[in-house]
Formats: C-alpha cells, structure tokens, sequence
C-alpha cells in the first residue's frame, strides 16, 4: 500500500509517502532520505512486519519559527500513523535545524543517524519487529500480485482476479473481506503504487504510465491521481527531481 499525503503548518509542508499495512503497529520515519534510495529498499525489503515513512521534502514557506513548526508537523505524523512504537532514521548530512528539532522532541521511540542505507543493515534494524499473521499477509500479497499483472488490461478486476485465482468474485470478495480488505481498494493502492514507480522514469510518457494503470483516458487517470495526492502526475514528477 502506497499513501502520499502533505502537512502543511505556517512555515513548512511536509510532502509523505507511506508504504505498508496499516494495520501494522510499528513504524520507521525515514527523513530526507533521497527517493530513488528510499525506493531501492523496499523493494528489497519485506513489508510484511513494518510500515515506512518517507519525508522526501521539507518546504520551507518562512524561517520564522521553523524548529517549533517542524515539531508540530513530526507530532501530527506520528498521531496520524497511529501506531504503538515510531521510530526515525536520517543520515549524518541532515541540517543542524532539523537535528535540533529532532533531538528536543519526545515524540519517537528512536533517532538514528544511519550512515549507511543497504538491504543489511535495514534488515538488521528491523529484526525484531513483530509479524503479522503469515496467512493473512500471504493471501492478500497472492491478490496484490494478480492485480498488478492484470492492470492494463482494465476492468473487470475482480472477475478476472477470481479467474486466475481459481475462486468465484463472490467468494474472492468475501475472502477479502474477512481479512479487513477491499478489493476495490486494493486496486486502487496497486495503482497508486505503479504510478509512484512509473513516475521515477522520466522516459515513460503520462499517457503510457494512464495506459499501464488501466486507464481508457489520460484525463481520467490525472483525475484519480490528484485524489490521491493533492496535485497532478506532473507536478509531483518535478517534485521527485
């Protein structure tokens, strides 16, 4: 599951994505972290014990009380998460400011400066999270994997899905159900998801990325994009720059 969502106080917007099972009560807040390196790791990682966080930018509307702003901005982060245990990561080259921010703030289980962001030390860092139920995660992960292959092909989803799954709608549906899960919304977050990624490559056209998703039209896929995230394909490309 991928979210991108803003916050904005008087001084600063935070621009966030967040990835993984929301139901999950642990969660990692990677700051600053550059996009293709914050990407790189979760596709390597698994997400099946975790959510992660990413503040890729920090927009700075005014210098005037920034520290207590970033603090208001981190507050309502972990508020919103609503999770039992929030722990944040940076690396060293992080500003002074927002270290200070960081380290006068009681809002976070832990603070790492990681000087070092590879697959073994992520896995060594989330070692003792705590694991969802396997069977849960496995079938939901089984329903993910046959949405994305089936994506561009358009609706409908769920009849297709339950064909290559051996299962009728009705009984794929109620399955869903049972596991606290929709499958309307997962094609939604399978979207969202493919068109965070697709949006990296600045090669694949709007029209080609509409087109992957499943999308009959661009404007219909530009539409669905600012619901998710406030601002269109384009303008959040440039954010990623």
């Amino acid at each position: 599951m991928f979210h991108t969502f803003s916050y904005c106080e008087k001084n600063i917007k935070l621009h966030i994505i967040e990835v993984g099972n929301r139901e999950l009560k642990h969660a990692v807040i990677f700051f600053h972290l550059e996009i293709d390196k914050f990407f790189s790791l979760i596709n390597s990682l698994s997400l099946d014990h975790f959510r992660i966080v990413l503040i890729y930018k920090c927009e700075v509307l005014r210098q005037d009380f920034l520290s207590q702003d970033l603090l208001n901005g981190f507050k309502y982060l972990t508020e919103s998460l609503n999770v039992e245990n929030t722990h944040f990561i940076f690396e060293p080259c992080v500003d002074d400011l927002y270290k200070h921010a960081l380290y006068s703030s009681d809002l976070f289980d832990s603070i790492t400066i990681c000087k070092k962001f590879d697959e073994l030390c992520m896995q060594a860092f989330f070692a003792s999270c705590p694991r969802k139920s396997e069977g849960m995660i496995d079938f939901i992960e089984k329903v993910n994997i046959q949405i994305s292959n089936i994506l561009s092909e358009g609706e409908p989803y769920l009849t297709k899905v339950a064909k290559k799954m051996r299962l009728t709608p009705r009984v794929l549906s109620k399955r869903i159900r049972n596991e606290g899960e929709e499958f309307k919304l997962l094609v939604k977050q399978k979207r969202h998801e493919k068109a965070l990624f697709l949006l990296r490559n600045e090669d694949v056209s709007l029209s080609d990325i509409a087109y992957v998703l499943g999308y009959t039209e661009h404007s219909a896929f530009t539409r669905a994009f600012k619901g998710w995230t406030g601002c269109s394909p384009g303008q959040f490309r440039k954010y990623l720059k």
